[in-house]
């Protein structure tokens, strides 16, 4: 794991870091906005499951772990 292309580790970094915060931002946003609809109202179908953003948030978590804690390579 050591031999990673030099684009790959700040790719998974600061890519992976901006997903998790993306995603719990989402989360946040659909739980709140979700939690108490109104008597006798609908709920709207969401676009996307919520089990979808939980996978993507833990993505997210992962590629960052892995792009902070894999040293850069030197050229």
């Amino acid at each position: 794991m050591r031999n990673l292309p030099n684009w790959l580790t700040p790719v998974l970094k600061w890519g992976g870091l901006a997903l998790a915060v993306l995603m719990a931002a989402t989360l946040i946003v659909v739980r709140v906005l979700t939690k108490a609809p109104e008597a006798g109202a609908m709920p709207e179908p969401s676009a996307a499951p919520e089990w979808l953003y939980w996978v993507l948030l833990v993505v997210g978590v992962v590629a960052a772990a892995v792009g902070f804690s894999v040293p850069q390579r030197k050229t």
